[in-house]
């Protein structure tokens, strides 16, 4: 399996494709499109994926995607209390020019320029808020959303309450090559994260030598393998953190860490806390 391009089947009398969607898991796969997306997650939990971040969601996470940045959501296995999430996806087409063209609307050019760095917004209240108009704009006339999703973008475009997901654009241009290769390095990190893995594991599954195996990793996702492996793990224990009792020591092994103490300096690099202490804000 390879990401997929995706094409948004906007309405035959619209551009601007807003749903709610309902199923027991995610199930889309690693994936990019030409159209922008704002998705919030009315029920679930997991694992996001947006360019080159990878973080954990929950009900009420927001997230402002540029056109061609790929993306996914992943469950954890298992998972089974079905997933509710409302989106609107429009192509660049429809806006754009517009926007750019006045300076009213800065504010919103700005944003849309800082969504190929994908951008989430932290403030549950206004998420809530936004799911709320989200939903009304799933039901409106096609005119009707042009005027309603502008306005959600002067609320996304004038709220302060937001950081991007990664400190690199990651507009992809793909080729079948690249989205064969990157798929299943994600797909092997995915299902072999709890047991060690070695760049040597990487090059052999991608058929290249260490060396080119490194340097296209780092092209692909702007981080070393070795930084985004060990930023993998910890977000799966911080989900652990959140969702079980159990002691340090059993989730950090659980995840694939063998030494205490670097796992200790791996979170604190990551989040900047220790594990008990992002334990206790939860």
């Amino acid at each position: 399996m390879k990401p997929q391009l995706e094409l948004i089947p906007h309405e035959i009398d619209g551009s601007i494709h807003a749903f709610i969607y309902e199923n027991d898991r995610f199930d889309a796969p690693w994936h990019y499109h030409k159209d922008y997306e704002l998705t919030y997650i009315i029920k679930s939990s997991g694992i996001r994926y947006a360019g080159n971040s990878i973080d954990h969601f929950v009900p009420g996470d927001l997230v402002f995607i540029g056109e061609n940045v790929p993306h996914c959501w992943k469950n954890e296995k298992g998972y089974s209390n079905g997933v509710k999430s409302a989106c609107v996806q429009w192509d660049s087409s429809v806006l754009d020019k517009f926007i750019s063209s006045n300076i009213e609307l800065k504010s919103i050019y700005n944003l849309l320029e800082a969504s190929k760095f994908g951008v989430k917004y932290t403030n549950m209240v206004f998420n809530e808020a936004i799911c709320k108009k989200l939903e009304r704009l799933c039901g409106s006339k096609p005119a009707k959303k042009i005027i309603d999703l502008l306005d959600i973008l002067l609320e996304l475009a004038n709220c302060n309450d937001k950081e991007l997901l990664s400190l690199v654009g990651t507009r992809y241009k793909f080729s079948e090559k690249s989205d064969s290769r990157t798929m299943s390095i994600l797909n092997y990190i995915d299902e072999k994260y709890q047991e060690r893995i070695t760049i040597q594991d990487m090059a052999d599954l991608t058929f290249m030598t260490r060396s080119a195996f490194c340097k296209y990793f780092k092209k692909q996702f702007s981080r070393s393998f070795t930084n985004y492996l060990n930023e993998f793990r910890i977000r799966k224990v911080c989900l652990l953190l959140q969702d079980t009792d159990s002691k340090l020591l059993d989730l950090a092994y659980s995840c694939g860490y063998e030494n205490m103490s670097f796992f200790h300096r791996q979170f604190k690099k990551y989040l900047a806390m220790t594990p008990t202490e992002y334990r206790k804000k939860l």
